[in-house]
């Protein structure tokens, strides 16, 4: 699997989750926004019905009081605030009244009789209204045709009585406070009916303001700096001249409609956290896996190499062993068989390395403790590592300045730490090596050792990986760096069966440290001997 492809495939399970994601959020907006709208136009029906039933109300109630005399059983308040009433003794004011003539002409002809209906505004000789009415009748009908007319116009006359009656009572309403025209229980009884009829069943507060801005009447708890949506309708439409009174309400419990859907909402939320969870846990293994997959070819190309020298060397000299002057001399016999023996031990040792690891994978590694000095163990280390980095014309400074260096460690296990350690310091050289190891103690906690070299260093984004089982720091072209990637994991690895940490610190072209802390408590997993 390619790069490439892992690129490719990160960007379409990328775009694929983010389109899911907006979808979703989409839906729960327009879905969030449809029921809103809906609420909003739930409550102006209701108002609306409110509205009208007041109106109705209002004229259910005057007209039982006027019935067909409009003047005198007025209410007492609607007598004496009109214009049309005298406000002393309560007499109609006939000069202030529109005074209106009425004439009625009817002719027969054939077996048709029309009536004609006519009135005319005081003083004028213009017609204000006039119909005309045709009817046929049966000569033969027991009714008079003139009773018949006479029937009619009496219809019409009734019409208009009822016109002027409502157009009066809509004249009559222009000059009466709307206080005096709404009763706020009522208002309350109404709209608590509509609401309940419609399904709303919140808390609602209403107030009634007049044509100027005044708040004439309203609810105990009404505030409108507590509204988040105030509700506005007119009252009254239907007068003869509508004014801007009108009535406000809110609801102190607006229904989240965001809330309330997540019962919905919430399972389709956590499927989708976890398609993303799962989808980046997929490209982790894939990544993970591959970068695998290199490390893996390789150990096995570093494995090949370290194993050959020592095969192809022991095959050598196992070839000399045969001929019979090197065994008639036996120095050269005795050479050659101290490089089989070394080449024996070299390629058990990588063998050993190999199963080491895999037995502490498994966490199957029995530490054998016991009581060491832990600057004795460094000192023996450095005495039998000397020749190598004198060979290369280097030097070790010893600093072993630990008071209390006693510790409870396997002492075959952290002498190859050490060994581990300077050897990476020695194959990672530049120029001539120079090597400081020192100890201290942290009062009442530890031993802290610490191993630094002025060798090529590693970078920021290799020093997080160095680690790792089978890693390997690259080196470029420079192919004289043996190993299998395992000393470092290794070392890490004894180091925390220990109870310890261990920490590096590095710089390109400058060199390297590594600090190992050891507590003075005997390690948990480990046997005491």
């Amino acid at each position: 699997m390619s790069r490439k492809f892992i690129w490719v495939l990160t960007i379409i399970i990328a775009f694929t989750l983010a389109g899911l994601i907006y979808i979703q959020t989409l839906w729960i907006k327009n879905a969030t926004k449809i029921k809103e709208v809906h609420f909003d136009q739930t409550v102006r029906q209701a108002m609306d019905q409110v509205i009208a039933r007041l109106e109705m109300n209002e004229t259910s109630r005057l007209g039982a009081q006027l019935k067909l005399n409009p003047i005198n059983n007025l209410p007492e308040n609607l007598r004496k605030e009109n214009k049309y009433f005298s406000n002393q003794n309560d007499e109609f004011q006939q000069s202030e009244v529109p005074q209106l003539d009425i004439t009625f002409d009817f002719f027969i002809q054939g077996s048709k009789m029309n009536t004609e209906f006519s009135t005319y505004r005081e003083d004028s000789l213009v017609f204000s209204y006039r119909e005309t009415t045709p009817m046929i009748f049966n000569k033969s009908e027991a009714m008079d045709p003139l009773e018949i007319a006479f029937n009619n116009i009496q219809h019409q006359v009734r019409n208009k009585m009822e016109e002027q009656r409502k157009r009066l009572l809509k004249d009559l309403f222009d000059d009466i406070p709307i206080e005096k025209r709404i009763d706020r229980e009522l208002v309350d009884a109404f709209l608590l009916k509509e609401f309940e009829e419609r399904g709303i069943r919140l808390p609602y507060e209403f107030s009634i303001v007049d044509s100027r801005g005044n708040r004439v009447m309203s609810t105990v708890g009404f505030d409108e700096n507590k509204a988040n949506k105030i509700y506005q309708k007119y009252l009254f439409p239907n007068d003869l001249h509508p004014k801007a009174n009108h009535i406000q309400l809110y609801f102190p419990e607006r229904p989240n409609y965001i809330m309330e859907s997540m019962g919905m909402v919430l399972p389709s939320a956590i499927f989708t956290i976890i398609m993303v969870l799962a989808s980046i846990l997929t490209l982790v293994i894939i990544v993970r896996q591959k970068r695998l997959d290199e490390i893996k070819n390789d150990f096995i190309n570093n494995m090949t190499h370290e194993f050959k020298t020592p095969i192809s060397t022991i095959s050598l000299a196992s070839q000399m062993l045969k001929d019979a002057s090197v065994a008639k001399s036996p120095n050269n016999l005795q050479h050659i068989s101290n490089v089989i023996q070394d080449e024996s031990k070299r390629l058990s040792f990588q063998v050993e390395k190999v199963l080491q690891m895999a037995i502490f994978e498994k966490g199957n590694g029995n530490l054998k403790i016991k009581k060491v000095n832990i600057n004795e163990l460094i000192s023996n280390v450095t005495n039998n590592f000397k020749l190598k980095v004198e060979n290369k014309d280097g030097q070790i400074i010893e600093k072993l300045e630990a008071k209390n260096p006693t510790v409870y460690v396997d002492e075959v296990h952290f002498t190859n730490v050490i060994h581990n350690l300077l050897d990476n310091a020695l194959k990672y050289r530049r120029g001539k090596p120079v090597f400081q190891i020192k100890t201290w103690n942290r009062p009442k906690n530890g031993v802290v050792i610490s191993i630094q070299d002025n060798g090529m260093g590693i970078s920021k984004e290799n020093i997080k990986r160095i680690f790792e089982k089978f890693y390997r720091v690259p080196t470029g072209n420079i192919h004289n760096v043996k190993g299998f990637g395992l000393g470092l994991a290794y070392v890490k690895k004894i180091v925390e069966d220990h109870g310890g940490t261990i920490t590096v610190e590095s710089e390109l072209n400058v060199g390297t440290k590594f600090e190992i802390f050891l507590p003075f408590k005997i390690p948990r997993n480990g046997k005491r001997i």
